[in-house]
């Protein structure tokens, strides 16, 4: 009874460090995502809308994002002309969480808000996100600009290409939406 109490205090305490980690993280992503929005909005957040993809979207969604991609549910922020997208995406082995903001069905501008990787960094620097302004999704699903790659960023570069096509996806699936309407 000794080494399992024993073993049991020690499952404890690991499950409090990872829940303490966890709960960490969480909180610097609000933050981040916070200060973000606040910024964007001159102090004053418009209230948080879901876009929740149906079955027929999400085949859509998924040639953006590769095949194993199911999210469902996505949150957005719109004030005036402008509405802001906060993604996420795996750039080598940690997500990238991102801000695009939308005007006129193009990207005015893109933002890294949480960096999670050991290279690849130089993804958060104005010079390349830059690249994505104007940008705007085509028939076949690929942005209309040319995004210059950053040695040793590869995949990140990726993601955040991925991020700013899905955030013009879902920017034309949401009800703001008058790209696309007759």
């Amino acid at each position: 009874i000794y080494i399992l109490k024993n073993m049991l205090v020690k499952l404890l305490f690991i499950f409090s460090i990872i829940f303490t980690i966890h709960n960490n993280a969480f909180t610097k992503l609000l933050e981040e995502e916070n200060n973000f929005l606040s910024t964007q909005f001159n102090g004053q957040i418009p209230k948080k809308k879901r876009l929740i993809i149906k079955k027929d979207t999400k085949v859509l969604l998924q040639k953006i994002m590769g095949d194993k991609y199911n999210k469902r549910i996505f949150s957005y922020w719109k004030k005036d002309n402008s509405t802001i997208w906060i993604l996420n995406s795996i750039g080598k082995y940690k997500p990238i969480t991102a801000g695009f903001i939308i005007q006129d069905c193009k990207i005015k501008s893109s933002h890294v808000l949480v960096y999670r990787e050991q290279i690849g960094y130089e993804i958060k620097y104005p010079n390349f996100l830059l690249q994505f302004t104007d940008a705007e999704l085509n028939s076949s699903m690929d942005l209309n600009i040319r995004v210059d790659n950053i040695s040793g960023a590869t995949l990140s570069v990726n993601s955040m290409e991925r991020m700013a096509k899905t955030s013009l996806l879902l920017n034309n699936l949401s009800d703001e939406n008058t790209c696309n309407k007759n």
